[in-house]
């Protein structure tokens, strides 16, 4: 790097200085400590509030919320930041490097301790070295048992120097460990270029803007201006990998959601890219304003357009599902999307607010809509009411309180598990639409056939909640590994237990012996989990199938 180089970073990094000052001088305090000088205490407000800028970038955090989530204190274990977003189920991680001389590096031990402190968070220990971080403690384990958590760690710093061979060798062997059964976690820097481009921008970095080729374009004036045609599939991942979540900030949908439906969006863009635009149902965007260039005058073949401003409020699944198949190999240069943009410019007030609720409250067909043109259904719910019991399987349908009856839900995990297949139990954990897509083949008719009777259903049931029962209790009580394998392992012991009872699904007296069972069986498990897989993540372990059935037979 020049010298001319050197001077330009110190310059960004003083420009930085000056708008983190903007931004966070009223929500961020440094109190005066052991002697601190004013230099000591600058130093510290602004790694807090690099690490909150981050934030601002990073994720869907206002400027208060990113404020707040400061945590760097001396019992921080390394994580200067945490955020947790409820809506996009996603768990923010940060450790803030604000360095005075720009030329000096990122040494190994700082980010090393950073990357133990997430270790232990993701491992549920809460101790002396992390008091700082016990005010999140809930808001973790709450989102931790929810399969659909992603874990993002963000290293943030304002070295001119890119970070060391050691540093990306320790960061790498980590991803590798936790993403080890499943994606767990993804690794993010955040640098003095993010951060300009932040600082420059207002202080929710949503200003996005676009120019983007449309085929078979048209365009709507009246009485909103609105454009539409098909875009190409790689030109919409760009935009996700630039701008991340920010490209959906209008949007009142999951960012990023990993679920069945964005299985299926995946599997179409891998196996029949050529039927995409068929399939799936499309993008749309609100922007401040759109206009088509001049190239191509008025063919409608294809047409290159200026967007300011553009935020997805639907089609955030289709984004970040596109995106994801290309991360694991997909080709998407056949793959087009159907993309309708809506202009702002002349529409009354509120209409981003209506136009945004609109097009997220449509109702979309799920899987659980095919089964209930399953003739079975309405058989066992007719066999339900003449055990005066209440069985729903449709959507909309009010759900049974527990002592009135139960759900084709709760009816399918209990199946599942009572199956005798682990590899159901496992879809009833990650997966469970899958077990309803096909009423005509397993594995849904391994569940749902004639042979399946009401009253069996609503006795395998009854274990199910007796087993969860017995597993709440018991987390209330363990800490750290023991209570994540209580968490996650749910569905894997309901099985065991089922696995037990074999075709005797015992008397009335077996409730009251369930907490005792899941007493034992948990500790076997935390045992046999702790000697296989001491360095799995249980949220990983219990998602795989290969994992589960060597610990079962173990067991």
């Amino acid at each position: 790097m020049s010298e001319e180089d050197r001077q330009q970073s110190q310059i960004i990094s003083e420009q930085i200085s000056g708008r983190l000052h903007q931004i966070f001088d009223d929500l961020i305090v440094v109190n005066r400590q052991g002697g601190m000088d004013d230099q000591a205490i600058e130093q510290r407000f602004l790694t807090r509030a690099y690490a909150a800028l981050a934030l601002l970038n990073l994720s869907d955090a206002n400027v208060s919320d990113s404020a707040g989530s400061i945590t760097d204190g001396g019992e921080d274990d390394g994580i200067d930041a945490i955020y947790v977003s409820e809506s996009h189920k996603k768990i923010y991680l940060v450790q803030s490097k604000w360095l005075r001389n720009t030329r000096k590096g990122v040494e190994l031990s700082e980010f090393t301790r950073f990357r133990d402190g997430v270790k232990r968070v993701i491992n549920l220990v809460w101790d002396e070295k992390n008091r700082n971080l016990h005010n999140h403690r809930e808001k973790i384990e709450k989102n931790l048992r929810d399969i659909d958590t992603e874990i993002v760690i963000i290293f943030c710093h304002n070295s001119e120097m890119t970070l060391s061979d050691d540093i990306i060798r320790a960061k790498d062997e980590y991803l590798q460990e936790v993403n080890r059964y499943g994606e767990l976690a993804r690794f993010e820097q955040f640098t003095l270029r993010e951060a300009r481009e932040t600082a420059r921008s207002r202080t929710r970095p949503e200003n996005i803007n676009l120019t983007l080729m449309l085929r078979n374009w048209g365009i709507i004036e009246k009485p909103y201006r609105s454009v539409y045609g098909a875009i190409a599939a790689t030109e919409v991942v760009s935009w996700f990998e630039k701008n991340r979540d920010k490209l959906f900030a209008e949007n009142l949908r999951f960012g990023i959601e990993k679920s069945d439906v964005n299985d299926g969006i995946r599997q179409t863009a891998s196996d029949d890219p050529l039927s995409f635009w068929y399939f799936n149902n499309g993008i749309t965007a609100i922007c401040e304003d759109v206009q088509k260039q001049p190239v191509g005058a008025n063919n409608t073949d294809s047409g290159v357009f200026d967007v300011n401003k553009i935020s997805i409020i639907n089609g955030a699944q289709t984004v970040s599902s596109l995106a994801r198949a290309k991360n694991e190999g997909a080709n998407l240069d056949d793959i087009f999307v159907h993309l309708r943009i809506i202009s702002l410019a002349g529409t009354p007030e509120n209409f981003a607010t209506d136009v945004t609720t609109a097009n997220n409250t449509q109702n979309d067909l799920s899987p659980i809509d095919f089964v209930a043109a399953d003739p079975n259904q309405d058989r066992i719910r007719r066999e339900a009411n003449q055990l005066g019991l209440v069985y729903t399987y449709r959507r909309g349908d009010k759900d049974p309180s527990v002592d009135e009856g139960f759900t084709v839900r709760e009816a399918t995990v209990a199946a599942a598990c009572a199956s005798g297949e682990l590899r159901l139990a496992v879809s009833a954990k990650r997966y469970i639409s899958g077990l309803w897509e096909n009423t005509k083949k397993e594995p849904y008719t391994k569940l749902f056939n004639e042979d399946t009777s009401a009253e069996r259903l609503w006795r395998i049931v009854q274990i199910s909640r007796a087993v969860d029962a017995a597993l709440e209790e018991m987390i209330k009580s363990l800490e750290g590994r023991a209570r994540l394998v209580a968490v996650h392992a749910n569905r894997f012991i309901l099985f065991s237990v089922f696995e037990d009872l074999g075709a005797d699904m015992g008397g009335d007296n077996l409730l009251g012996t369930i907490s005792h069972t899941v007493e034992r069986k948990v500790a076997s498990l935390f045992e046999l989990v702790e000697r296989i897989f001491p360095d799995s993540y249980p949220g990983n372990l219990f998602k795989n199938l290969e994992k589960q059935e060597e610990i079962f037979r173990k067991m």
